[in-house]
């Protein structure tokens, strides 16, 4: 399928083919400043083709209205940003954090020191959005908190940099920041690890979204964890540590918790032989299990962790089949049909998943959600909807919601076939 015009001009960017770019700019020029888009000109890799784009049109304000809160400015080439700046963009503090503009940042907090602690995106300070140790050390000379917290999702900038800027998180720690058993794993700090484990051995638990440690969306309100983002959803220190290659540290980890965690994450990482095995020397293990990991069958269904695998070696080791989850989704089903797996809808009705459960929200079945993602989100183009639904009806699963044409031609294939 051939790619739209404005993923054209993306991809040049970013390969910084200047015929591509020139050759698609004299017939695309409505692509420059698109509202609520990142604006093109941000993908550019130097000034030269910067300026390519300013003089056919590219708005420095419609840059500025987009960095404002701090998001994005990761992605932005400094000498790029420095050079839309100069050209007029606007900059606030938190742009000029995350772009790493130090000493037009420091010149904003000469004029008003109380900018240290403002607030963008989310509620952060300048603090998370630092681009590197020059901008951070800036901020934490000028009072920056070390530990404050953003708005939306309660996390330090320690936790939000641990993805993108680890080198700073590292230096956070040095200077005072609250560690956790994530990000020390993210860093492969094994010193750190094990300080942590020694103080409280119950950090080999704790699961990316799992109350009360490290909420979920939609927790009191919220967005949850920004480590949902910065590291992974749904995930244990264990595998964020095979995340970031420190395959010893995983082996640590592993080693030191306790026979459930060993299962759960065994489970997660779909690593057969060690859950199975686990699972015979404790039969009453799985049965016990808490409503919250009894919610990992749905989890490792929704889209950010979608696992055949995963999913199908919980079920063989005593999983309930439709145990539902209210983060994300809902149950197994609805979180499978969304995401548009096949392979997994098909096992889950095969393993006696009920086909005619309504979400409290919407009060719709699994085909809803299958069809809604494919038809109004979209957040799936190479999922198998055609076949999600074909075993949805044939299993019984009632569409009574469902207007026809919904649009998409597999779906409606199967359908308009049906009484």
């Amino acid at each position: 399928m051939p790619l739209p015009d404005r993923h054209l001009l993306i991809r040049a960017l970013e390969s910084d083919d200047r015929n591509a770019i020139a050759g698609l700019l004299p017939a695309h020029s409505d692509f420059l400043n698109v509202p609520d888009q990142r604006p093109l000109i941000t993908w550019a890799q130097n000034r030269t083709t910067a300026q390519l784009l300013l003089e056919h049109g590219a708005d420095v304000h419609t840059v500025g209205r987009w960095w404002a809160s701090g998001f994005g400015t990761d992605k932005v080439r400094i000498e790029v940003a420095d050079f839309l700046v100069e050209r007029g963009a606007p900059l606030t503090v938190h742009a000029a954090a995350g772009l790493g503009l130090t000493d037009r940042l420091r010149k904003m907090l000469d004029s008003d020191p109380e900018l240290v602690e403002a607030k963008g995106g989310d509620g952060c300070t300048p603090l998370h959005f630092a681009r590197g140790l020059e901008t951070a050390a800036l901020l934490l000379e000028r009072g920056a908190r070390v530990d404050a917290r953003d708005d939306d999702h309660d996390s330090t900038p320690a936790q939000w940099l641990i993805g993108r800027a680890p080198e700073v998180t590292r230096f956070l720690i040095e200077h005072g920041a609250a560690p956790d058993i994530f990000m020390a794993t993210g860093l492969g700090d094994e010193a750190l690890v094990k300080k942590l484990i020694d103080a409280d051995r119950r950090c080999l638990a704790q699961r990316i979204g799992r109350l009360p440690d490290i909420p979920p969306i939609g927790h009191k309100g919220r967005g949850g964890s920004i480590y949902q983002w910065t590291l992974a959803f749904n995930s244990y220190a264990h595998q964020v540590a095979l995340l970031k290659g420190h395959e010893g540290l995983y082996r640590f980890l592993y080693e030191q918790s306790d026979s459930e965690t060993q299962l759960l994450v065994s489970c997660v990482l779909a690593h057969r032989e060690d859950a199975l095995a686990i699972a015979a020397n404790n039969p009453g293990m799985v049965a016990s299990l808490s409503d919250l990991d009894r919610e990992l069958v749905a989890r490792y269904c929704w889209e950010t962790n979608t696992n055949y695998e995963a999913v199908k070696l919980m079920l063989d080791v005593g999983f309930p089949v439709a145990h539902p989850e209210r983060s994300h989704g809902y149950t197994p089903l609805h979180n499978a049909a969304w995401a548009g797996s096949a392979d997994l809808v098909d096992l889950l009705i095969e393993r006696g998943h009920p086909v005619d459960l309504r979400d409290p929200g919407y009060s719709s079945t699994a085909i809803g959600w299958a069809v809604h993602c494919c038809i109004v989100a979209k957040r799936h183009p190479e999922a198998e909807y055609g076949r999600v639904v074909k075993s949805l009806v044939d299993a019984g699963c009632p569409w009574d919601d469902i207007q026809l044409p919904t649009g998409d031609s597999r779906i409606d294939d199967v359908l308009m076939q049906r009484p």
